[in-house]
């Protein structure tokens, strides 16, 4: 075989890069990509808003009862504190008033009433004997069966002085006395009937049930406060767990929510640059030195044949 036999031709290779390029093709795809995701970010996004403003209620409901549950703390605390105390010291007080003070006034006055009593009945039965007896007399002054003993008494009266007076008068000023006598008791006597009444209207035997029944429904409103104010106490403290356990979940939810609003954001930022493909800020001259970078790789040697290499047989 001959030397000189012609070398085959070799056809130049060009090295253009293809429009769109392959970074337009990587930028597409992933934009598509892209727009899934961000579907998928503002979904979850909606999602854990939903959670939050759930959560964010949840702990509202608990707070509000933790804050009623304190709230009735306080007032059966003040009502303990301020009225059922001072209430069994007046209760107490009211009793040692009635037992040494108007129990035994109330038996002094009722004896001294007794005596009173008896005293006017034993006066008006003596005034009414002098009341009869007077009548008696001014009877046996008209009497002429008695005309020796009256001129007897006539004439010692006679030498009674100058204020002398005749029987006559003298037995009717008695009469008249002994008559005003006898008014005098009775009026005492119905003086004495409206004390009775009195007496019986303010039986001290009655306020003494009064006072054992107020004692008594006393007694069951100290107790009834006691028992509210441990019973309120019980549900503030157990309402702190549930209501704590709120505000964990509120924190939880806000920091997904929080999360997902980032990336939300993120995958927004990201399909805006991959859309507008805008290189000018910091973040992104990177991004540009890397595509200019494999540029000039795919310009290079390595494409074979480029700058006039020939391909040996």
């Amino acid at each position: 075989m001959s030397d000189n036999n012609p070398q085959a031709e070799v056809q130049a290779v060009s090295c253009v890069p293809p429009s769109p390029s392959q970074f337009d093709l990587v930028l597409k795809d992933y934009g598509a990509v892209l727009k899934e995701e961000s579907k998928k970010a503002s979904a979850d996004l909606d999602m854990q808003i939903t959670r939050a403003n759930t959560a964010n209620e949840a702990a509202c409901i608990e707070r509000d009862i933790n804050e009623k549950f304190a709230r009735s703390v306080k007032e059966y605390n003040f009502l303990s504190n301020c009225v059922t105390v001072y209430t069994a010291q007046d209760l107490e007080g009211l009793t040692d008033t009635f037992t040494n003070v108007l129990k035994p006034k109330s038996n002094n006055a009722k004896t001294a009433f007794d005596g009173a009593v008896a005293a006017i009945k034993t006066v008006k039965q003596k005034v009414a004997q002098v009341s009869n007896l007077a009548v008696k007399l001014k009877d046996a002054v008209a009497d002429s069966c008695n005309s020796e003993e009256l001129k007897l008494i006539r004439e010692c009266l006679s030498k009674g002085g100058p204020n002398k007076k005749n029987l006559e008068d003298s037995v009717q000023e008695f009469v008249n006395y002994a008559e005003q006598i006898v008014n005098q008791a009775d009026d005492a006597a119905q003086a004495a009937v409206k004390v009775a009444g009195i007496n019986a209207f303010i039986n001290v035997d009655n306020l003494s049930a009064l006072i054992t029944a107020a004692k008594t429904d006393g007694g069951k409103l100290i107790a009834d406060v006691d028992t509210n104010v441990k019973d309120s106490q019980k549900k503030y403290d157990d309402s702190r767990k549930p209501l704590g356990e709120a505000l964990k979940a509120l924190s939880t939810v806000s920091t997904e929510k929080n999360r997902a609003w980032n990336y939300k954001d993120a995958v927004a930022g990201v399909t805006k640059f991959v859309e507008e493909k805008n290189c000018n800020g910091n973040g992104c001259k990177k991004l540009d030195e890397i595509s200019e970078e494999a540029e000039n790789a795919y310009n290079s040697s390595n494409c074979g044949g480029c700058g006039g290499d020939e391909v040996q047989e």
